[in-house]
């Protein structure tokens, strides 16, 4: 894991505050979820019990169907025992119909408390520029998961994004945003 320091912050507004901007907005949070395995004081749960909680939660919130997301914007922290949970919940989730998917803490290290604001940035960034963005330095797959992340950068229309946030104590956060 590498530290970094950082800020990121969306300005969210409602359906009713667009309506009266006549302003469709470019990207839509359409889906949330919070939960909480209370594995461990700070590392997760092996099977990714939190992680899936949250993942099918927004998808549920979001009306959309796993195969609908085009990106995953990873937590991955580039430790194993964080890593492992999040693609196991992945591969449970999403049923060897993987997404593109990486890991943005590559560029930024991991600011902990900024990560989930910065990572929403980076969600909307790729489906307004259509780009994925690449896992930097990625080298060694994991021997438990059979997908490995985005390398390169890529560019095409991307319509849903999946963000992940993962903190201490089980804290799991998933969003989906989508084209507005």
């Amino acid at each position: 894991m590498n530290l970094g320091e950082g800020a990121g912050y969306i300005v969210l507004v409602s359906e009713k505050v667009a309506a009266t901007l006549n302003k469709q907005p470019a990207v839509i949070i359409n889906g949330w979820s919070n939960a909480n395995d209370a594995y461990h004081q700070t590392a997760s749960s092996p099977d990714g019990t939190g992680s899936l909680l949250a993942m099918k939660g927004a998808l549920a919130k979001s009306g959309l169907q796993p195969a609908d997301i085009d990106y995953i914007n990873l937590h991955g922290t580039g430790t194993s025992n964080n890593d492992i949970a999040e693609g196991t919940a992945i591969k449970t989730l999403f049923e060897n119909n993987y997404p593109a998917m990486s890991s943005t803490k590559s560029f930024t290290g991991h600011t902990l408390g900024a990560s989930g604001g910065i990572e929403a940035v980076f969600s909307y960034l790729a489906i307004q520029k259509g780009l994925i963005f690449p896992n930097l330095r990625f080298e060694t797959p994991m021997k438990e998961l059979p997908f490995t992340p985005v390398t390169e950068l890529q560019q095409w229309e991307i319509k849903h994004v999946m963000s992940n946030s993962f903190g201490f104590g089980g804290n799991c956060s998933s969003l989906v945003f989508s084209k507005g």
